[in-house]
């Protein structure tokens, strides 16, 4: 008998991890004699909360909830030699990596490299899954890698070839909940979503209000100089941040529309404007307030001032850890590439500590999460204000307590599009 509860639990686990599929499972349990009327509650139990379960029935990841995500073939052999001749493709956003690295990383393994860019992480997805794109390495977001393992997009990787992710790299993202073991992902950046503001424009003192994210609804003072960063996910998380709903994949309908009726209640009192151009408005002072990246902050610190222009006239907040958004991105290895060895040694590349700090410091200002990078010594080499040290993340940052926005399931997908989608037609 407890052989048999071992069996059917197994199943019931594999189930869960999307390791087989419903109907395997129906049929495996129906071989095990059990009845019939019980795969019913059975099945219910193994998808505990279906809420949870996204593409391949991969559960959603979310920080106190790890996932492993499932090998769909074999990663390569170790100790193979990297592949010489053609074109090496990277797969990223654009002006996202610095080409000057990506010509470097060419001429050391002696092949051609390019760039190719997408908009968007559907289109990246989309163009992967049908091929209009065949990359070596893509860049990636957490929420988006299950529905890329489901696909079999991207490969697994042999951590052989990439030392440098437990040499350089934080610790708390050696084994990140969306990718436990690394199976398919090195991190790239790191960032919170914050405020941004010009302190010779702004005189609320922002970071002692009883909630920051209240000051864009009493913006009245700038209207016309405020802005909102044009995301579907993160303009109605500053909703629901300024209700102190924290919440942040909430697929509750209800909680959705709350949250688009405060953006929309926005419009008159300051009339944002919904954009991701913060990192050069607010350093140029044509904006005074805007919903923020910490990334886009510091690049435009590195490299948008105006000359002449104090960079400590710019303030960035973000919340304590738990109570506002962080994230971070990732590298992965396409699954179209014809050279998986230099795939991997890219990955382990983008970790090296001068490439990681070149990249950031004097490139796209996205904080790469490395043990040699901090906040103290960044302002005592003079690279940012000390009033800036709030833009630079550490590895607490990261932990099941630290909430991030995650995979959705189609359904609640839809429903925050559809919402995001109403604000920015004004409907």
């Amino acid at each position: 008998m407890r052989n048999h509860d071992a069996g059917v639990n197994a199943i019931l686990e594999g189930l869960r991890a999307g390791r087989i599929s419903r109907r395997q499972a129906f049929k495996t349990l129906a071989a095990l004699g059990v009845g019939s009327a019980l795969l019913p509650s059975l099945t219910r139990i193994a998808l505990a909360d279906d809420a949870l379960v996204g593409p391949g029935g991969i559960p959603l990841a979310r920080p106190d909830k790890p996932v492993t995500l499932p090998l769909w073939e074999d990663p390569i052999k170790s100790g193979l030699a990297p592949e010489t001749d053609g074109t090496f493709t990277i797969y990223n956003y654009s002006d996202y990596i610095d080409k000057k690295l990506v010509d470097e990383f060419g001429k050391l393994h002696k092949v051609k490299t390019q760039i190719t860019t997408f908009d968007s992480m559907d289109q990246c997805i989309t163009r992967l899954a049908t091929h209009a794109v065949r990359a070596d390495v893509t860049n990636i977001t957490p929420d988006r890698l299950a529905q890329a393992v489901a696909g079999k997009l991207i490969k697994p990787v042999n951590p052989d070839y990439v030392p440098n992710l437990k040499k350089n790299v934080w610790p708390t993202l050696h084994s990140p909940f969306y990718d436990q073991g690394s199976r398919y992902t090195v991190p790239y950046t790191v960032y919170t979503t914050g405020i941004g503001w010009r302190n010779d424009k702004v005189k609320e003192d922002i970071p002692n209000l009883s909630n920051p994210w209240s000051i864009f609804w009493n913006s009245q003072a700038y209207k016309g100089f405020v802005g909102v960063l044009d995301d579907s996910r993160e303009a109605l998380v500053l909703a629901m941040l300024y209700r102190g709903k924290y919440d942040i994949n909430t697929e509750d309908p209800a909680e959705i529309d709350a949250a688009l009726a405060d953006l929309k209640a926005l419009i008159p009192i300051c009339n944002p404007k919904v954009n991701i151009t913060e990192y050069q408005t607010l350093p140029e002072g044509t904006c005074y307030l805007h919903h923020c990246w910490s990334g886009d902050l510091l690049g435009g610190v590195f490299s948008y001032m105006p000359e002449g222009t104090d960079p400590a006239v710019l303030s960035y907040w973000s919340a304590p850890k738990g109570k506002g958004p962080i994230q971070n991105d990732c590298w992965a290895i396409s699954a179209s590439t014809k050279k998986p060895v230099l795939a991997h040694l890219w990955l382990d590349y983008i970790v090296d500590n001068t490439v990681a700090t070149d990249n950031f410091l004097n490139f796209n200002g996205y904080q790469p999460p490395m043990n040699s990078i901090t906040p103290e010594k960044l302002i005592a080499e003079g690279r940012i204000p000390a009033n800036l040290k709030t833009a630079v993340m550490t590895a607490e940052d990261f932990g099941g307590d630290a909430i991030q926005e995650m995979t959705l399931t189609p359904k609640g997908q839809a429903l925050w599009q559809s919402a995001y989608a109403k604000f920015v037609s004004g409907a």
